[in-house]
């Protein structure tokens, strides 16, 4: 593409050509910041040389440099504005930073051929899937699938689609001919086992065996390995399962950074500046809106079902998993930055229309994702435990739902779990009973500065006594009880995440205590966890 988008001006274009090959050359040597710099100081002086922008675009994404890649490429877009390549590259990078109704906004800006074609869908079907439209995201992968029959990851899409639609046979059949048509490839395999109805036949434990005697990739082998603990935990063959969800966990783990696998830094900070002189400081200057209820707590703790009980109340909205209160800590963070502030300073020295003006900012972001006129609706992300200070800043009339779990269980559930993106801690068992107990210091603390400011719904009592917890549960919310939520299984909506087909059925004590047939291997978590794994349950009356 970019060898086609030469400036006018004959003296410019070989300017232009001469840049960008010593900028490629710098970059292949392994020079990105010689190659940078050569880019930036020629765009300083000729900001509208597309060709150059789109190379620069392309060296910042490589180095994970987003927000910096997006804005090179909208200054090409500037300069080329019916270019459909571009509004593609566009829409890639927005997606990546999870800037999804803008991502779309590109795709449908395209014209001609490269509408229709199989990148654009492909990427579409996605977007569609992120903003809950999973009937949508279904709808283009069909079609995508009789058009390349023979493309195994778009079987894998499209059944996990059909997952989460509720539409669990259909899904298994596109998985199923996702793995036969490459056997060794593990994330459609993973997708089998995270499909909790399937059980692996005799053949399925050869076949994936069989591909990891062939050497394949880590990212098919830990897939593999994960898929092989479920279905030996399914055969009760509780210590083969566990080596292969330890080696599953070790090839993920080693993908991550020291820094990533702990949230200490952060708790210790945020329990050090959100004292009472924090909260007398906001006060309840933030947007005044009720609409949103928080269900935060680790993954795996019973979110998901909350979501769908609270979802089933006819004024209440389901969403998917929102990301909006994570992008507005990033940008948050930013601007902090600049002033050499944490956001815990800035916010407690912001005026009153400031941090209303963030509450906005936050009803903004989530708008493309509301589909009903519900006066209340549901963000359910589990990390967002990390954000019960931002949330009490800037939307003090919001509900916060803290959905939690016994240690073991949560622990072992999450060591058995490979995520998608994210969620880092999940893979090694120290690192998660340490996030636990960071997770566990930083409810009590609100508990002390802002009483009552949190709902915290354990899952075993909510197992135990269903209706009583659920009527609990309503009146915090401060909505009357509706019979809806008793029968939260027979609601009909989207769920994307791996408790998707757990909440279709009623409530049950399925899965309480399997961990402890894996107790002999859990020595590590258990010594993380330290005190807490005795008063994890230590909420206030």
């Amino acid at each position: 593409m970019i060898e086609l988008l030469r400036p006018a001006d004959k003296d410019a274009a070989r300017a232009s050509q001469g840049i960008c090959q010593m900028a490629r050359f710098c970059a292949q040597s392994g020079n990105l910041v010689e190659a940078e710099t050569l880019l930036r100081n020629h765009i300083s002086t000729s900001f509208n040389d597309a060709p150059a922008l789109l190379l620069l675009s392309e060296l910042l994404g490589r180095q994970g440099r987003l927000p910096e890649a997006t804005m090179m490429l909208q200054r090409a877009a500037g300069v080329l504005p019916a270019n459909n390549e571009i509004k593609l590259g566009l829409a890639r990078l927005l997606d990546a930073q999870d800037h999804v109704e803008t991502a779309r906004a590109q795709l449908n800006a395209i014209t001609g051929p490269l509408r229709h074609s199989f990148a654009v869908r492909a990427l579409e079907a996605s977007l569609l899937g992120k903003l809950g439209d999973h009937e949508g995201e279904i709808a283009i992968y069909q079609g995508l699938t009789c058009d390349s029959p023979d493309h195994p990851a778009l079987w894998n899409s499209l059944g996990n689609a059909l997952k989460y639609a509720g539409r669990t046979e259909e899904s298994l059949v596109a998985l199923r001919r996702a793995v036969k048509i490459r056997p060794s490839y593990g994330e459609a395999w993973w997708s089998l086992a995270n499909v909790k109805t399937a059980r692996f036949e005799a053949s399925d434990l050869r076949a994936m065996r069989k591909a990891l005697r062939g050497g394949v990739q880590d990212i098919d082998a830990l897939h593999l390995h994960f898929a092989l603990g479920k279905a030996l935990e399914d055969r009760r063959e509780y210590e083969h399962s566990f080596r292969h969800y330890a080696e599953g966990n070790r090839i993920r783990s080693a993908g991550f950074r020291p820094e990533q696998l702990v949230v200490t830094p952060f708790v210790d900070q945020a329990i050090a500046s959100l004292d009472r002189s924090f909260f007398a400081s906001v006060g309840t200057h933030g947007h005044p809106e009720t609409g949103p209820i928080f269900v935060v707590g680790l993954q795996r703790s019973g979110s998901t079902l909350i979501e769908q009980i609270v979802a089933s109340h006819p004024l209440i909205e389901g969403t998917t998993e929102l990301l909006a209160l994570q992008q507005l800590w990033g940008d948050l963070g930013k601007d902090a930055a600049r002033e050499g502030k944490t956001v815990w300073e800035a916010l407690a020295e912001s005026n009153p229309a400031r941090l209303k003006a963030i509450g906005e900012d936050y009803f903004a972001r989530v708008k493309p994702f509301r589909r009903t006129d519900r006066p209340l609706f549901v963000d359910k992300l589990p990390a967002n435990w990390m954000m019960v200070g931002l949330i009490r800043a800037v939307l003090p009339n919001a509900r916060i739902i803290d959905a939690r779990r016994h240690p073991m269980a949560c622990g072992f559930s999450n060591f058995k779990q490979h995520y998608a993106t994210g969620v880092a801690f999940a893979y090694s068992l120290q690192s998660i009973g340490r996030f636990y107990v960071d997770y566990l210091r930083l409810m009590q603390h609100f508990d002390e500065v802002q009483p009552g400011a949190i709902h915290h719904l354990l899952n075993e009592r909510l197992v135990a006594d269903p209706e009583g917890e659920i009527r609990r549960l309503l009146d915090f919310i401060q909505v009357p009880f509706d019979p809806a939520c008793l029968d939260f299984h027979r609601t009909k909506r989207a769920v994307s995440t791996p408790s998707a087909e757990q909440v279709r059925r009623p409530i049950n004590s399925d899965g309480l205590d399997a961990w402890r047939h894996y107790e002999t291997w859990l020595d590590e978590l258990k010594e993380a966890l330290g005190p807490n794994l005795f008063d994890w349950d230590r909420t206030p009356a």
